[in-house]
């Protein structure tokens, strides 16, 4: 059997992101991840969706610093192998400017994990960019990059097919690696206490939603679900904090004690308590955002939620549904931004006997990012790009 292609992993990427940790981990069960040569410039930094300014030059700034020493690793690397391929994990787009030379001298293919769209998080979704100038500047910057790359990385065809699309490249330089589960997710660990979270004197079953408040999850769209719910008394949970605080707060305030008394917002818990909060968790929800983007994406939340058995009511789409196929009894769609459609699947899940969704044995193999990255090595292996 040959040896697997060498891939470095190289650049400021994000560890915080479970797709980074993911994706590194699933190409070193693989055997092919040579090294990491990491500059740690997002440590510390608050997970929000867009880095105040002070953060931003703090990460600037390490990269600076970080930058001639990783560089110096590389290029000793190349004495030891040669060929092979850099890995750049999110936000690789942002660096790669400086990583394709980089990776051209050592003789090396360049693979950039595209994950999170710049200019359609940025610009579409979030809208956080008005002034078309500024649009128009993201959306250059992030086509020069994806060309820059040998190989490009999305977390769903539909991802493959829209980067392709709108910044007119070929449809086969995108490769699909899934996000996958943590092993932290694993219904089988011993679980933490989350009294401190809900109250275990509350018997009702939980409707669980997790994530950052942005446009693509519509929050408001499942605060109006349990505005609208009429099955049998359940407690609606909401983790998380982000763009829409504003608008969260101002909701919850207009629907007052009546909906105070079926939901709770909780602004925030500990990543390793997440897994013993979907223990307790009935039901869990994905996304429900009515944006293109939304209609591309696999939430992470998804995976993790599944890994731990649980059944997953989330919004229709291209990227959803053959999951949704292929795992009925787990992963259970509504249509996008229909609060109503979301209350009744809800009122008609929880009225189900077979609440418990347990995957068959194989299905965590499947939706994790093993296969997609076995087949990366076999595209590097045959040396296809």
């Amino acid at each position: 059997m040959s040896e697997p292609p060498s891939i470095i992993a190289f650049g400021a990427y994000d560890v915080r992101k479970p797709r980074v940790r993911l994706l590194v981990e699933a190409i070193r069960r693989a055997g092919a991840l040579e090294q990491e040569i990491l500059i740690r410039a997002w440590r510390d930094i608050p997970e929000t969706n867009v880095p105040s300014r002070v953060s931003m030059l703090k990460i600037v700034a390490r990269m600076a610093v970080g930058y001639p020493r990783a560089v110096l690793r590389l290029f000793r690397a190349r004495s030891t192998v040669k060929g092979g391929a850099l890995l750049l994990p999110y936000p690789g787009v942002l660096e790669i400017l400086i990583a394709a030379p980089l990776a051209k001298l050592t003789g090396r293919k360049i693979i950039l994990d595209a994950f999170l769209p710049l200019y359609d998080t940025i610009v579409g979704d979030r809208a956080l960019v008005g002034r078309e100038f500024l649009a128009r500047v993201i959306w250059l910057f992030e086509k020069m990059g994806l060309n820059l790359a040998d190989i490009v990385l999305v977390d769903t065809d539909s991802h493959g097919d829209y980067f392709a699309s709108e910044f007119g490249l070929a449809r086969e330089r995108f490769h699909t690696v899934l996000v996958g589960a943590e092993p932290l997710f694993d219904p089988q660990k011993p679980l933490l206490s989350t009294g401190d979270i809900l109250t275990e004197e509350d018997t009702r079953p939980i409707i669980l939603f997790y994530g950052q408040l942005i446009p693509l999850h519509g929050v408001p769209t499942i605060i109006e679900a349990a505005r609208l719910y009429q099955g049998p008394d359940a407690h609606w949970v909401i983790i998380g904090r982000g763009q829409l605080e504003p608008e969260v707060e101002r909701i919850l305030a207009e629907c007052g004690d009546e909906l105070a008394a079926r939901l709770t917002w909780i602004k925030w818990v500990d990543y390793e308590k997440l897994p013993s909060i979907i223990a307790r968790a009935t039901l869990c929800l994905g996304v429900f955002g009515a944006s293109d983007k939304a209609a591309r994406v696999i939430p992470n939340k998804l995976f993790q939620q599944a890994a731990m058995g649980k059944r997953v009511i989330t919004r229709a789409s291209p990227a959803v549904d053959p999951l949704a196929r292929r795992y009925p009894e787990t992963v259970l769609t509504v249509t996008a931004d229909n609060a109503r459609a979301l209350a009744e699947r809800v009122a008609e899940t929880l009225s189900d006997n077979r609440i418990r969704a347990t995957l068959p044995d194989d299905a965590i193999h499947e939706i994790s990012p093993d296969p997609g990255v076995a087949q990366l090595l076999h595209k590097l292996s045959a040396k296809d790009v």
